[in-house]
């Protein structure tokens, strides 16, 4: 894809379980000729799944300090002995 190409539809990278009529769905899109990383909660509701007001969007530029927040993140919650209360969490490989 070129570096000004618009998509045009949403480019799914992630769907994440979120209960069980939710999900957490991790995108590309643009919007306003602006590419974002969106990441939302999806609803299901009347047999399909619709996006909800619940999530953000985080300019492309900042995907590497996203990055490093998310890593800061598990490393936090492995310190506090977090993660390994998660059913079938294995540490990576």
């Amino acid at each position: 894809m070129q570096a000004d190409q618009e998509l045009q539809e949403p480019q799914f990278v992630a769907i994440i379980p979120k209960g069980r009529n939710h999900e957490l769905r991790v995108a590309l899109t643009t919007h306003r000729g602006s590419t974002f990383a969106d990441l939302r909660v999806w609803v299901h509701k009347d047999g399909n799944m619709i996006p909800t007001r619940k999530g953000c969007t985080v300019g492309v530029e900042h995907l590497e300090e996203l990055e490093e927040a998310v890593i800061r993140l598990r490393n936090a919650a492995r310190e506090f002995a977090l993660l390994s209360r998660v059913a079938g969490w294995r540490p990576p490989a």
